[in-house]
């Protein structure tokens, strides 16, 4: 089974909530209670009661189909839904470095902009960028895991400690390695050259991992940048000056920055385990 984008996700939460909200909310309740009583009052047959029950009960339901309708027709009240639930998709009290959370908040809020001013739109051309609006729930949470990953790895005393004590047991080892060609037998010398291999090994995997959460933190940063740059591009659309093609450029831009948080992401996921996925 194909697992749900975190934007589809957002959408799929959002349309039962608003069903659920249309359903209970008070103009609902009081059609139901209405269409109730009334159905009940004809069923009595009382002669000054007007309508019969299926009228009553078919009013109920045209009512309620009515409210129904109104409700998911309602955009601002979608918006602040969806607003809600992409606050709810990240949770910034995970993210302990407080650097790293100020730039999924400047994130979130790159984001909301750019929704609200695409989406502000009736050109014709527009349906594009709106419909990468729609998916910028996948920016964030790229941005969103990233941030996790070098949090994580920050974070880390095991790392931090490695760091710092396997360059020096490495060059310890081979120091050792180098004066034992006069002073130990040959079993021990072969235990020193394992020895030194697995240390080199594990020094080429912490700096690997050291590498790839610097540039972590450098794609953050494009990232950032670029979003700043897409919200003062989106204030251009409606211009007179503001074409399809670059329109499409624009949205491009946006797939394009979602697809380089992805490889980064993934280059994490590959030196540093699942932990990270499954946080």
């Amino acid at each position: 089974m194909k697992q749900l984008s975190v934007s589809e996700r957002v959408k799929e939460q959002a349309r039962k909530q608003v069903l659920s909200y249309s359903i209970f909310r008070p103009e609902s309740a009081l059609v139901i209670a209405l269409a109730i009583i009334g159905v009940g009052m004809s069923l009595l047959h009382l002669p000054w009661f007007p309508g019969d029950w299926w009228m009553w009960a078919a009013g109920g339901l045209i009512g309620e189909g009515a409210i129904v309708a109104s409700s998911l027709r309602d955009e601002k009240f979608y918006r602040k839904l969806i607003d809600q639930l992409i606050a709810d998709q990240f949770d910034l009290g995970k993210i302990r470095n407080p650097e790293l959370r100020e730039r999924v908040t400047k994130a979130l809020q790159y984001r909301t902009l750019i929704t609200q001013e695409i989406e502000r739109r009736d050109d014709p051309f527009d349906e594009r960028l709106k419909e990468a609006a729609r998916s910028m729930e996948d920016w964030i949470a790229q941005i969103y895991r990233l941030a996790q990953g070098v949090d994580s790895f920050q974070q880390d005393p095991i790392i931090a400690r490695d760091l710092q004590q396997v360059p020096r047991d490495l060059a310890g080892f081979q120091d050792q390695l180098r004066r034992s060609v006069n002073n130990l037998g040959d079993p021990v010398q072969e235990e020193l050259r394992k020895t030194v291999e697995m240390k080199q090994a594990q020094w080429e995997a912490l700096t690997h991992l050291r590498d790839t959460m610097m540039r972590a933190r450098l794609q953050l940063d494009n990232t950032l940048a670029a979003m700043g740059t897409v919200y003062m591009q989106t204030k251009l659309i409606g211009n007179k000056d503001m074409d399809d093609s670059r329109a499409q450029r624009l949205r491009a831009d946006m797939v394009e920055q979602v697809r380089a948080l992805e490889d980064t992401a993934a280059a994490i996921d590959e030196v540093y385990g699942s932990r990270l996925a499954k946080a």
